[in-house]
């Protein structure tokens, strides 16, 4: 019997998977495309986030998550740099609205850490084992120009991914990208397997 190779799995997933990265590249900037998503963005000033030029930039935002969304079946939050805008706001998909969040300042943080898998929309399909505190406190301004504050220390798979999403993006506002975050580069890997998510748990850390 002669000998035939293996071919690697989930041929269709992963042809689907990238499909998706081109897709959502035309809107989205990519690593090493661009430095600014390796710079700090700038502060917004509060006296303009009603203004028509920022209104216009949140509407857009809002447009590309949703766009994400319609494209991947998944996506929980854009900052601004990474549509080409070098300022300090974040769309997050919450449970029951797209919440707008202007120049976060984290004033606490959890002593409790997780590890879970996060895919950046910069670094897409890259697979990146993040940890993080399991919930933080921010200060930040609505879209309408009020000062808001967000404490809810949801232990809750989906309390912990929420956190988990506001500390993703406000990294991004100064920089940062989760595959800076990984301890060991053998530990990313190529989103492929359908059900890997199914199965991802919070893995405590301390």
């Amino acid at each position: 019997m002669y000998w035939q190779p293996t071919p690697p799995p989930f041929k269709e997933y992963k042809a689907k998977v990238f499909s998706n990265a081109a897709a959502v590249s035309q809107f989205i900037y990519q690593i090493g495309e661009t430095p600014l998503l390796r710079q700090p963005s700038v502060t917004v000033p509060v006296d303009t986030i009603t203004s028509l030029e920022m209104q216009t930039k949140f509407t857009y935002i809002k447009t590309c998550l949703l766009n994400y969304r319609k494209l991947t079946g998944y996506g929980r939050g854009i900052t601004a740099i990474q549509i080409g805008i070098p300022q300090c706001f974040s769309v997050v998909y919450a449970p029951a609205d797209l919440l707008i969040i202007i120049n976060p300042k984290i004033t606490r943080v959890a002593h409790k850490k997780t590890r879970y898998p996060e895919i950046c929309m910069s670094a897409n399909p890259i697979v990146v084992p993040t940890i993080r505190p399991t919930w933080v406190e921010f200060e930040y301004y609505d879209e309408k120009g009020k000062e808001k504050h967000w404490n809810t220390k949801d232990e809750s798979d989906t309390g912990r991914l929420l956190n988990r999403v506001f500390q993703h993006e406000i990294d991004h506002m100064a920089g940062i990208i989760n595959i800076d975050k990984v301890e060991s580069p053998r530990e990313l890997i190529l989103e492929s397997d359908p059900d890997f998510y199914k199965t991802a748990t919070f893995e405590t850390i301390a």
